[in-house]
């Protein structure tokens, strides 16, 4: 294709083949986001540069991939680059919502990033988040939201990790980091499935941390084990540092809920998860799957970020899905099927002269609810079927003058091969069975 047709660089146009499986998918996270009782929201593309850039909201190194721009009017403007800070300005904005406030949003956002596999600058997120409860049950409720869209995908070998952001604080503080570090030591473990231990210690040592004290660090995000038996561990490396101690016991809180809503062995403590966003100020969790080293989801509780907008903290808690990478990973594994039409039922016609009829049979299933097309070119009978099995519908109707004063049609099965005469009146019934 010429340059000149090409989308922009890190877009892509998804034809119809493509847009099938992506509806498919995102109808399916649609539902079990809704079974759980969480609200459709959708904010607009641009973002005042105000809002994109508060102080401890998506932090620099995201801020610096954010499209903007100023408009006619001369206002700094940007593309959103993530569906949470969109939220916290609609919690600010609207103050009188009911709280508990439980959304989900599916939406596109845009960062201006390298392109790599999996990595585009415009790409879809899927977000579900609940606003206005501290209660370790709204986190409980995400991860097992999560938990069965991963399942209901067809996902089998996959994990949730969790850990605390209060807990890794506690740790970096007891082994003397300063308190303008900690992020940058977040930022760095955040990388460990990625780059591995010994480039995360390079990297800690680069980012100003002593090298015995990056390997303190180290040796606490290596503990495994059981949930138990990983916080009963964590809870002697912070001590009695308060900080540390409520997110243990936010943690336990939280795995017991989750063992109540059924959702174990898909879950487990990784003290190693660091989420590299500045706004996290609790648990924090991450989905993994099997031979795939970025994730899938990933978010966390962020009880301050509200309050940058409305002047008052509001606790948050939320994850966001990352559709790009999980279509990728099913399409790799045959998780999914390519479809080239959605159309369930092609009306063939035999010549001209039974246009009419053929239309009163195509509309009378349209009214039933099915999914019909029929031939706009005036083709021959072999070509019109030539079209359908080309485009993998599965069943045509065929419509003759000879059958027509029978009032019946043939339907083929264009998979066996197939033909039977069905009664126009009967259409509709021996259809909806098929």
């Amino acid at each position: 294709m010429p340059e000149k047709f090409q989308p922009p660089r890190g877009t892509r146009d998804f034809l119809p083949e493509e847009m099938i499986i992506r509806q498919k998918i995102l109808n399916k996270i649609k539902s079990v986001f809704e079974s759980f009782g969480f609200q459709p929201l959708e904010t607009p593309a641009i973002e005042s540069w105000e809002v994109l850039a508060a102080k401890g909201a998506g932090g620099p190194e995201i801020l610096e991939e954010t499209y903007n721009f100023e408009d006619k009017g001369g206002r700094r403007v940007g593309l959103k680059y993530d569906l949470t800070i969109p939220l916290s300005r609609v919690m600010a904005s609207n103050p009188s919502l009911p709280l508990p406030f439980k959304r989900y949003q599916i939406e596109k956002v845009w960062r201006y990033g390298d392109i790599t596999k999996n990595r585009y600058r415009e790409f879809w997120q899927a977000d579900i988040d609940t606003v206005g409860t501290e209660n370790m049950l709204a986190d409980a409720e995400i991860v097992a939201c999560t938990i069965v869209v991963f399942t209901s995908l067809g996902f089998k070998n996959f994990i949730v990790k969790l850990n605390n952001r209060k807990i890794l604080s506690a740790l970096v503080k007891s082994v003397g980091v300063e308190e303008e570090k900690i992020m940058d030591v977040f930022r760095a473990i955040d990388k460990l499935g990625k780059i591995g231990v010994e480039n995360v210690e390079k990297e800690l040592i680069d980012r100003g941390i002593l090298r015995n004290t990056a390997k303190k660090i180290l040796e606490f995000i290596k503990i495994k084990g059981k949930p138990e038996v990983v916080l009963k561990k964590a809870e002697k490396f912070v001590k009695d540092i308060k900080e540390g101690k409520e997110g243990v016991e936010e943690l336990r809180q939280l795995i017991s809920y989750l063992r109540k809503m059924g959702v174990e062995p898909k879950f487990k403590v990784d003290l190693s998860l660091a989420r590299g966003l500045d706004y996290y100020t609790g648990p924090v969790f991450e989905v993994l799957v099997a031979d795939v080293v970025e994730s899938l989801a990933g978010g966390g509780r962020y009880d301050k970020m509200i309050g940058l907008f409305l002047g008052r903290n509001i606790p948050a808690t939320g994850i966001s899905l990352g559709i790009e990478r999980i279509i990728e990973v099913m399409k790799d594994r045959g998780m999914i099927k390519p479809q080239k039409s959605m159309v369930k039922v092609f009306v063939v016609n035999v010549n001209d002269r039974v246009v009419d009829d053929s239309l009163k049979i195509v509309q009378m299933l349209r009214k039933n609810g099915m999914l019909v097309d029929f031939d706009l070119k005036g083709r021959t009978l072999t070509r019109q079927l030539e079209y359908v099995d080309s485009m993998k519908i599965p069943y045509a109707l065929i419509v003759g003058e000879k059958e027509l004063k029978r009032k019946v049609v043939k339907l083929r099965d264009m998979e066996r091969r197939t033909e039977s005469e069905v009664k126009i009146s009967e259409l509709v019934k021996t259809l909806k069975k098929l």
